[in-house]
């Protein structure tokens, strides 16, 4: 599978819960797949190490983009909530 793909994958699962029409707390509650959080996590060492090339640094641009958007989403719910 190809880092775009590999990428693709957290966009795809938060593409699902919000084409599942969410409650707030089910968008509260999301969090990424195994599968999403260890290849992140696997990506943030080789940066940490200095071992990343530039096309892991774009699938790891793509984690960092997609974490923020539900960072975004949530701190909003949060606020309406008066929370």
């Amino acid at each position: 599978m190809s880092t775009t793909q590999t990428a693709a994958k957290v966009f795809e699962e938060i593409a699902e819960l919000f084409g599942s029409c969410p409650t707030d707390d089910q968008i509260l509650d999301y969090r990424p797949s195994a599968e999403v959080v260890q290849r992140a996590s696997h990506l943030l060492s080789l940066n940490r190490n200095g071992s990343i090339n530039d096309e892991l640094k774009l699938e790891l641009d793509h984690y960092e983009q997609a974490e923020l958007l539900m960072r975004m989403v949530k701190a909003r719910i949060r606020a309406r909530q008066g929370g």
